[in-house]
């Protein structure tokens, strides 16, 4: 799909896409008998205020910031001192409609707020352990799967500069480098994007085969190269993995290179609105017998679908939903040596695909009339 998306970034736009979101919640609110909610982590807060950020701290997953929605619409935001200002003047928030609420740094009068808001904590569901707050954060995390309009924008936006940066930017790499030495030459090429780092995975030559999560490490580069990387921008992340070969490329690893991303496209293909996810995962984990690799089905999880968190949760027959409509998924199949990962919204006209290739070569592919656009392994001499 090639439908280009601009990204309304006014208060206006901004206030749409929040009045649709706290409709969300108003229904579940009445579902649950509640008077409000109360949100807490950062990626809710994201979600709530159309991008903004409640992010200090990146390796918690707590916001500085936390919301309050209550069942008759009104919106208010908890900050102290310290953040209240730059939520009132870089993250607009009262312009969107949210009273903020705050205190000084040493103080923490949070649940009087709350209690003067609706009366008992009792009657507030919450996406944390927040006094008596009833948890109810596997409820809430539903509605932030159908993505809006301005959230496509959003993660068009993500997966064509993250691609095109992460792709520029493996072109320079050089045998000899360290893996560490390369994580940090993606985030150099990321930042400058408005694209902040959640996780990377690098690894070089027998580490691929090796260990399938491969955080950076001292190794240098010999021939293999491969990158796993998740990016975030206005809440939303997105994942992707790219491969580097330098010389002639084995014929088995082209191979187990084109199987890996065969079973993707099919996995993607299977992905619709209104069906089980658990069908395109069973059809991924037989394509791993027909294929000739049934082993590496075991060896990684198969992913699923993203948005806020990298992975809103990890497709087995455990645990598994009927993908909603501009839902955003994406898959990881392995093969001895690769992987291959892009990520697409499930939409009613096919997938669209988020990270896609840029300056690498492309694998084109047809499944069931729905055309493919894949990165190939990038070979350099």
């Amino acid at each position: 799909m090639g439908k280009v998306y601009v990204e309304d970034t006014s208060i206006a736009g901004r206030r749409a896409e929040i009045d649709i979101k706290v409709d969300r919640i108003k229904k579940l609110l009445e579902a649950e008998g509640l008077d409000a909610l109360y949100l807490a982590r950062q990626a809710n807060f994201a979600w709530i205020t159309a991008g903004g950020s409640g992010v200090v701290t990146m390796c918690t997953e707590d916001s500085v910031a936390t919301v309050l929605i209550t069942r008759d619409g009104r919106r208010f935001v908890f900050a102290d001192a310290v953040e209240a200002p730059r939520m009132k003047e870089e993250q607009h928030l009262e312009e969107l409609g949210f009273e903020i609420l705050t205190w000084q740094w040493f103080d923490n009068p949070k649940e009087e707020y709350m209690k003067k808001i609706v009366g008992s904590l009792d009657k507030i569901g919450s996406d944390v352990y927040f006094s008596s707050c009833r948890m109810i954060r596997d409820k809430i995390n539903p509605l932030r799967w159908s993505l809006t309009e301005n959230e496509i924008c959003r993660y068009q936006y993500l997966g064509d500069y993250m691609s095109e940066a992460l792709e520029k930017y493996l072109a320079t790499v050089k045998p000899g480098m360290t893996e560490f030495e390369i994580a940090g030459g993606v985030a150099g090429a990321l930042w400058p994007q408005q694209i902040d780092q959640v996780l990377f995975l690098v690894a070089t030559d027998d580490r691929i085969r090796k260990h399938r999560h491969p955080i950076p490490t001292n190794k240098k580069l010999e021939k293999l190269l491969m990158v796993s990387c998740n990016g975030r921008y206005k809440g939303l992340i997105t994942t992707t993995t790219r491969m580097v070969y330098f010389g002639k490329p084995p014929a088995e690893l082209l191979h187990w290179f084109d199987v890996a991303n065969e079973i993707e496209n099919r996995m993607i293909e299977a992905t619709k609105p209104g069906v089980d996810d658990i069908i395109p995962h069973r059809l991924g984990k037989q394509l791993y017998k027909d294929l000739g690799c049934e082993e590496m089905y075991y060896s990684h999880y198969q992913g699923g679908p993203q948005g806020y968190y990298n992975r809103e949760y990890s497709i087995c027959e455990s645990i598994h939903n009927i993908t909603q409509v501009n839902q955003c998924y994406c898959y990881n199949p392995v093969a001895p040596g690769v992987k291959s990962e892009d990520a697409f919204i499930a939409t009613p006209d096919g997938p669209l695909f988020v990270t896609k290739p840029k300056s690498l070569p492309k694998i084109v592919k047809e499944i069931n009339g729905v055309r493919f656009e894949r990165p190939g392994m990038l070979i350099i001499d």
